[in-house]
């Protein structure tokens, strides 16, 4: 049973069911219409558990009720479910779409931000660049026009003419071959730095944007993969589980065991009574007071079992009812049983002291001669018990 709750969990949280409402379904998909007392017997749960388990399936549209003797339930296809887990599924294609637009978007900016630092950079290093230059020009010009000056002065009686003009020539040449040399020097380093720079942040760039979206695409996959797994296994589980053939049963007889799972379905009976019934118990400890005094009050209730003083508030709360509830009482009887509108009959032979509850056995019937000796039986305790 555990495996078929595990492969159906992921399905049906979009119901927002409990764990015991999770295990009843698993228990009943593709079966035929059962009782709550099967379902008690299915799932391990106790009455109480078992019936609020049920309820919640029929609120989430999970389950039917069936009405009649006994009330059965049966579970229906969780179809509305698979749609959301559908649904829940696109939105998160829609959503990886969506997240790698973003990603892409924040690549883009990245790069327009380093493209921009680059600019920068390259302005910059121009700048330096022509700002070496004109130093190193006005350096060479001030150094060769003085010395070249100085030494016109020096020899010009001697060679001006000729000595002027070859000096000149001779320093512009090395002005010349100075400010080139100089320039293309200073040019070359602006450029293996610009190109350092470009290299280095180029590499970076690319790795921020490779990681960013192999992390964004890889998760958004996983993701997409483990919704596909988890619909495949809760479709496979439907398939084993929730359509399976299952040979007609009538409930004619049937073998409870438990003390707990005993009251759970006497106290079904109690609650679908539509005329009157019939209680047998030990003590008015086993009477379930709260839903008899929901009964309709046309109801006959009929109750016998040994009272005790700290019993007076039940005795109270039963009186309220009215004429149709009669009680007696009766000594050292170790039955419980109820019989209610001759259509249905629940008992159990009670040892004088319960000491493994788990084990104690009972019968719930709708055989019509069944019911209609326990009938009997329990009518002949009633009468011959004491007036309360």
């Amino acid at each position: 049973m555990s495996s078929y709750v595990d492969s159906l969990k992921h399905l049906l949280k979009y119901a927002q069911v409990s764990d015991s409402a999770m295990l009843v379904y698993s228990a009943l998909i593709g079966l035929k219409p059962r009782p709550l007392g099967d379902i008690v017997n299915l799932t391990g749960l106790d009455h109480d558990t078992a019936e609020r388990a049920v309820k919640e399936l029929i609120v989430a549209k999970l389950a039917r009720e069936i009405p009649g003797r006994p009330t059965l339930y049966e579970a229906l296809p969780p179809y509305s479910l698979i749609k959301l887990q559908i649904e829940e599924l696109i939105n998160s294609v829609k959503n990886f779409e969506k997240d790698l637009s973003k990603s892409i978007e924040n690549s883009i900016s990245i790069l327009s931000e380093s493209l921009s630092a680059f600019s920068e950079e390259i302005t910059k290093s121009f700048e330096k660049a022509v700002i070496s230059v004109a130093t190193a020009l006005e350096r060479i010009l001030t150094e060769t026009l003085l010395e070249n000056i100085t030494k016109v002065l020096r020899e010009i009686l001697n060679k001006i003419l000729e000595q002027s003009r070859e000096t000149t020539e001779k320093q512009l040449a090395i002005l010349r071959d100075t400010v080139i040399s100089d320039f293309r020097d200073s040019m070359d380093k602006s450029i293996r730095d610009l190109s350092t720079q470009i290299e280095s942040a180029t590499q970076s760039l690319v790795k921020q944007i490779r990681e960013q979206l192999q992390q964004k695409t890889k998760q958004q996959l996983d993701n997409i993969l483990e919704l596909f797994e988890l619909s495949l296994k809760a479709i496979d589980a439907l398939v084993v589980k929730g359509f399976e053939k299952e040979a007609p049963r009538e409930f004619e007889i049937q073998v409870i065991k438990g003390l707990d799972r005993i009251k759970g379905q006497a106290f079904d009976i109690v609650k679908r009574t539509q005329s009157y019934v019939i209680i047998v118990a030990p003590t008015y400890d086993y009477i379930p007071v709260d839903i008899i005094l929901k009964l309709n009050p046309r109801i006959r209730v009929q109750i016998v079992a040994e009272p005790f003083p700290r019993h007076k508030e039940i005795l109270e709360k039963l009186r309220s009812r009215g004429p149709t509830t009669q009680l007696r009482a009766i000594r050292n009887i170790r039955v419980f049983g109820v019989v209610a509108d001759m259509k249905e009959a629940l008992v159990s032979a009670l040892p004088e002291t319960i000491v493994e509850p788990h084990n104690v056995l009972g019968i719930a019937t709708n055989d019509e001669a069944w019911v209609s000796f326990l009938q009997s039986e329990f009518s002949h305790i009633f009468m011959g018990a004491s007036r309360i």
